[in-house]
């Protein structure tokens, strides 16, 4: 065969060829219905997979938060502040990026507005999470604070009663009382 047969063999070969044979009805019905399925399970487990992320971030803010709290007491208050906010927003943060703001011929022009929702989701969300993480705080300070003063208020009415004890009852008492209030906090904040 020379070339310029070969070209032209070639070119009534692939007319020569027929469409493709279509598929059964009911089997095209049956992969839409697979293709579907996949597309709600995936789009199941990216929900799922955000809830985690975000709610690791969030459970991590707080931790910080407390940390931060308890050992520097209300003077590492911003501190806590910032970085539980900081913290709890990296999620919304990674959700942020795509948003296109542009300034065209006097005109704003914005894309992905949905992204733009989220955004103030995750600024409430981080911001309800801080909240609760410093309310938390006060509210232990607070118990520690009224349990300091019952402690004080016990030793004084100890010794007024018995002046002639021993020191050592009225750490006794005050040890005592000390576990009693510590049970009575805990053990009334898990029920």
């Amino acid at each position: 065969m020379l070339p310029e047969e070969f070209s032209e063999n070639s070119s009534e070969d692939v007319t020569a060829y027929a469409d493709d044979t279509l598929l059964p009805k009911d089997l095209v019905e049956a992969l839409q219905l697979e293709k579907q399925r996949r597309e709600e399970t995936l789009f199941l487990r990216k929900k799922i997979l955000n809830f985690f992320i975000g709610w690791t971030f969030h459970s991590t803010g707080i931790a910080i938060a407390k940390w931060c709290l308890v050992l520097g007491g209300t003077s590492a208050m911003w501190t806590a502040v910032s970085l539980c906010f900081t913290i709890s927003f990296v999620p919304t943060a990674f959700l942020a990026t795509g948003i296109n703001i542009n300034y065209t011929d006097g005109q704003f022009q914005v894309t992905n507005m949905q992204k733009l929702s989220n955004l103030g989701i995750g600024l409430v969300s981080a911001s309800v999470t801080t909240y609760l993480a410093v309310k938390d705080y006060q509210y232990l300070q607070d118990l520690s604070n009224q349990t300091i003063v019952q402690l004080s208020e016990s030793i004084r009415e100890v010794q007024r009663q018995h002046p002639q004890t021993d020191p050592w009852l009225s750490i006794i008492v005050a040890g005592a009382l000390f576990v009693g209030s510590m049970f009575a906090i805990f053990g009334g904040r898990g029920k």
